[in-house]
């Protein structure tokens, strides 16, 4: 800790013996100068800023107090303490009602003197603390700053701020919000579509400094990040300026996606006088975002302008159209599933045409694709472990991301389709040929008995054999007696003359 400064005010005699015999820098204190003039006092007080003047004040000249009245205005925080062959009442009276730190009287007592200085290093320490403990908290204050006023905008549009308490937030966190109206805009990064490598998080935050420049240019706002979105409060001169905040949202959202390849949805709520009604305003933008399934990503979706469209008449999805796509996904390829994900999901964009609808159409959707699995003995984690999770997602998935998220599922439970008939493929060849092997020397023995024990039809069987084993079953037949009639008569001498031992070897 520096030594605290002290000046001089003085009659030349005594500033050479008070240098010279008090230890100042023991105790605490530098000596940065001596003057012997109220006016060379004063400039040098306006200069300096020191922490104490010491002054002489004659008893023939109160008038010596104007050094402490106007130094005291010249710079508050310096204490004075005086020194004056006048030990009156009134003369002490005079120089406490002008806040000196202490009055000394002369000749001077060099130990008082020390003492009275102790004193005051003492004080000075404990206000210096105070300063600097003030100071600290100060930048801690605004350092938390930025993070307070976040944690109360959530609160605001939670609707967890009470009316008896707004005023002091807004005061105690800087909010510089006075409307007349405000506006709610959510903006949603796409994590489905973010471009590649780009880490989601990361791309969320730049999205928020780039809406902070973006429209902390052309409004006055507020913006933070809230469950995943980047979540704005617009101030609005007039409620109709929520016209020309929509289209600039619409040049963010282009923006955006030629800047940073982020494809983004903003949402825009009701406009409201009232900061206590955003809660109702953040519900309309969070909607709005979710239209995106219906109108598309990449946009701004202003909930005034699509609510009206709603609409009361609906008309379920057809099973026929979800047995179209099932027929499609069971056989394959690739190029045949796309064209049966793309054509369902046009059917249901054609007949969902608003929200509720299109909900109630994905829902299905995710329904029919889950009994169609488990019926299947398929397993899609996805699908399978948690479909609830599926029925509050998908519905608020943009057109392209449920259509990548729909062919991508409908490609799965082909492949598992695929492995699981060539897995009943295999176990089926495999027991008509250990049928073959238990039964080949009855010479009644036909394709007909071997489809029978299997409970298959024999068209099925005869091609799927043909297809897994390379030949017909009946030249699989023959050919496997022929191989034992060999290798019995290399193993044995004994034979029976006219009798074949395997009967018919064709067995058709």
């Amino acid at each position: 800790m520096g030594k605290y400064s002290v000046l001089f005010v003085e009659d030349a005699p005594i500033a050479s013996s008070l240098k010279e015999i008090v230890p100042w820098a023991e105790l605490g204190f530098q000596v940065i100068g001596s003057v012997f003039s109220t006016e060379a006092a004063l400039s040098m007080i306006s200069a300096a800023k020191p922490d104490v003047v010491l002054t002489e004040v004659k008893m023939s000249d109160l008038a010596d107090l104007a050094v402490v009245k106007r130094g005291k205005a010249a710079s508050p925080e310096t204490a004075f303490v005086i020194l004056t062959d006048c030990n009156d009442f009134e003369c002490a009276q005079q120089a406490m009602r002008l806040g000196v730190a202490d009055y000394l009287t002369m000749p001077l007592n060099v130990a008082e003197l020390k003492a009275v200085m102790t004193r005051l290093c003492q004080t000075l320490n404990q206000h210096r603390n105070t300063v600097q403990n003030w100071q600290a908290m100060q930048h801690y204050y605004r350092d938390s700053l930025p993070v307070m006023q976040a944690n109360f905008y959530a609160a605001l549009i939670d609707g967890q701020v009470e009316p008896a308490t707004l005023e002091a937030y807004l005061r105690d966190y800087q909010v510089g919000l006075t409307g007349p109206f405000y506006a709610c805009l959510v903006l949603h990064t796409s994590s489905a579509q973010a471009p590649d490598g780009k880490d989601v998080t990361a791309l969320r935050a730049e999205v928020l400094k780039q809406a902070n420049d973006f429209f902390g240019a052309l409004w006055t706002t507020v913006a933070f990040c809230y469950l995943r979105n980047t979540v704005m409060v617009v101030e609005l001169p007039a409620e109709s300026d929520a016209a020309a905040l929509t289209d600039d949202a619409d040049r963010f959202c282009k923006l955006i996606k030629s800047q940073l390849g982020a494809v983004i949805t903003i949402g825009i709520g009701a406009v409201t006088d009232d900061l206590l009604d955003l809660p109702k305003a953040y519900h309309g933008a969070r909607t709005a975002v979710s239209y995106r399934s219906l109108y598309g990503a990449c946009k701004v979706i202003n909930i005034n302008e699509v609510a009206p469209t709603e609409i009361t008449d609906f008309t379920p999805i057809s099973d026929a159209a979800l047995a179209d796509l099932f027929k499609v996904v069971h056989v394959g390829p690739d190029e045949a599933i796309a064209e049966a994900v793309e054509a369902y999901l046009a059917n249901v964009n054609q007949t969902a045409t608003c929200m509720a609808h299109h909900t109630v159409a994905i829902n299905d959707l995710v329904s029919s694709l889950y009994r169609f699995a488990v019926n299947n003995h398929l397993q899609i984690p996805e699908l399978t472990d948690d479909p609830k999770a599926l029925y509050a997602r998908l519905p608020e998935l943009s057109p392209q991301t449920l259509s990548l998220w729909l062919l991508d599922l409908c490609k799965q439970l082909n492949r598992q389709l695929a492995a699981a008939r060539d897995n009943s493929s295999t176990a089926l060849i495999q027991s008509a040929k250990e049928f073959v092997r238990a039964h080949y020397s009855d010479e009644q023995l036909s394709l007909n008995d071997v489809c029978q024990a299997l409970g298959v039809s024999n068209s099925y069987f005869s091609t799927l054999f043909k297809r897994e084993v390379g030949q017909s079953f009946i030249t699989y037949l023959t050919d496997f007696r022929m191989e034992r009639a060999s290798r019995l008569l290399l193993e044995t001498t004994e034979k029976k003359p006219g009798h074949w031992p395997f009967g018919r070897v064709c067995g058709s």
